[in-house]
């Protein structure tokens, strides 16, 4: 539905400079915009595609000089086009309340009126879904788990017995959760499984990628905290402990009984050893593996990951060691001549 720009900038908190009844129809980046969109520009150093951009309108940071153009100021112009997206999008597809015929529902579970089960989705005994939930076609509910309310469970994901979710929680296609820890013993002549007997314990309003696996505890719970949003591809082995708010990238890993305090980010291809603590606030940065505790406040680099500033010298010194080996062949050249 078309929006006023005025109405726009009362409903995102905005500072309006420009024609308040400029009409905005849709959402666009800078390079695709066109009349009758509205775009956003993060910092200076995109100032020079506002002048190519045909958007009739922008969001943007403080302090932009931009003649002639009807703007919307934030301090957080990315988090200002995100509320606008909400005014124009919704954020998940509708779905329409009912159990659909090919579904299965196992005897003595109650099915609360609202909440929509897709084709061939299996319900096992003794579990429990809450009001507003929405199962996709091919899930499976595990004997004995728990969904709280407004979940929405996308296509083909498993959770399998004894878990424990909690309300407003998003998983996507093919995620598993409740999957056996990874855990063997060598008794002389085989790998002996132990038995995984925990659970899995999602809080509310987390959102775990498509094909992300959260493995159930040897004993105890593997802890998801409040807030917690997970990419795709990430594996949670047993025991881990994830504090709330944290952020966790793509075909990031953890061994087992690992703790990430409060706002831990783990940016892509993350790894964490086994039995350590990531203090909260740390930032991980893509691509590194952390071999050992790291206090609130960190921000790691590199393989074994060390204090970035560090890592980054490093990394710099490593790129020019081709022409330090060539600078000391040369010096070694010239002292064997004197010699």
């Amino acid at each position: 539905m078309p929006l006023s720009l005025s109405q726009i900038a009362d409903k995102i908190g905005a500072e309006l400079r420009g024609d308040p009844n400029l009409i905005i129809s849709g959402l666009a980046t800078l390079e695709d915009a066109g009349e009758g969109d509205l775009s956003y520009v993060v910092s200076p150093k995109f100032s020079k595609q506002i002048d190519t951009c045909k958007a009739s309108a922008l969001i943007a940071f403080p302090g932009i000089r931009c003649a002639d153009r009807h703007l919307l100021i934030l301090k957080d112009p990315h988090l200002g086009f995100a509320r606008a997206m909400r005014l124009f999008h919704k954020v998940y597809p509708d779905v329409e309340p009912g159990i659909d015929p090919m579904a299965s529902i196992a005897d003595g579970v109650t099915i609360p009126a609202g909440v929509a089960i897709g084709p061939h989705a299996v319900i096992s005994k003794g579990s429990q879904i809450g009001a507003g939930c929405a199962i996709g076609a091919g899930a499976f509910i595990g004997e004995n788990s728990v969904l709280g309310e407004n979940c929405r469970i996308f296509p083909n994901v498993t959770i399998r017995e004894n878990i424990r979710i909690g309300n407003n929680v998003v998983i996507y296609p093919n995620a598993v959760i409740g999957s056996d820890g990874f855990g063997y013993c060598w008794d002389g002549n085989s790998h002996f499984k132990i038995p995984q007997a925990g659970t899995v314990v999602i809080d509310d309003d987390v959102e775990i990628g498509a094909g992300t696996t959260i493995d159930r505890a040897t004993l105890g719970e593997t802890h998801i905290g409040r807030g917690c949003i997970i990419d795709n591809m990430v594996q949670i082995a047993h025991n881990c402990k994830i504090g709330e708010y944290s952020i966790l990238c793509a075909q990031a890993g953890l061994a087992g009984t690992s703790t990430l305090e409060r706002r831990v980010t783990l940016a892509g291809q993350v790894g964490i050893a086994g039995h350590l603590r990531i203090g909260e606030n740390s930032i991980i940065e893509a691509q590194s593996g952390v071999a050992g505790d790291l206090p609130p406040n960190s921000i790691h680099f590199g393989s074994p990951s060390r204090d970035f500033r560090l890592a980054h010298k490093i990394d710099a010194i490593l790129n020019r060691l081709p022409d330090y080996v060539a600078r000391i062949r040369k010096l070694e050249s010239h002292f064997k001549k004197e010699l």
